[in-house]
């Protein structure tokens, strides 16, 4: 299995474990504590274990679709870089940040848990280009190409 379809199923799984894509409801049913932090300027959010409690800070100035991305890619890092956060903290800059290996996997992971394979192929079959699938699931256009390529892996385009 390839990396991008283990990070896919990871991302499934949380879906299917709690019968939600909603960030919010996946972070609170798996023990995950958010803080908003009003106080952040550049920072989108930031991940860190403490004392073996998992949290995620987001920046409270951010309209509920970014800040919904943002959760999503946090939890990315939830479940595939824990370890890492236990002895830094994981920052957020820029959302779709690509150029580290654990934030284009988190980037990854958020692709796949807010679209389903099966919205964003209704749409493809409907004859939206890119651009227009990601305006009408309210997507950044780097997420939904993530969600692209997660979905030539799974052979589906």
């Amino acid at each position: 299995m390839s990396e991008i379809l283990r990070i896919a199923a990871l991302a499934d799984g949380l879906c299917e474990k709690y019968g939600t894509r909603n960030p919010f409801d996946i972070a609170q049913a798996d023990g995950v504590l958010l803080r908003f932090c009003p106080e952040f300027q550049g920072l989108r959010g930031m991940y860190k274990v403490i004392l073996e409690q998992r949290f995620v800070f987001l920046n409270g100035n951010m309209k509920r679709r970014e800040a919904r991305q943002v959760l999503a890619h946090e939890l990315g890092h939830d479940v595939l870089h824990r370890e890492m956060a236990k002895n830094s903290v994981v920052q957020d800059h820029f959302l779709l940040d690509m150029t580290l290996k654990p934030e284009y996997e988190a980037n990854l992971f958020a692709a796949q848990l807010l679209y389903s394979d099966e919205k964003v192929l209704a749409l493809l079959r409907a004859g939206k280009s890119s651009s227009e699938c990601a305006a009408l699931l309210g997507a950044p256009l780097p997420l939904l190409e993530l969600k692209l390529k997660i979905l030539q892996e799974k052979g589906l385009l």
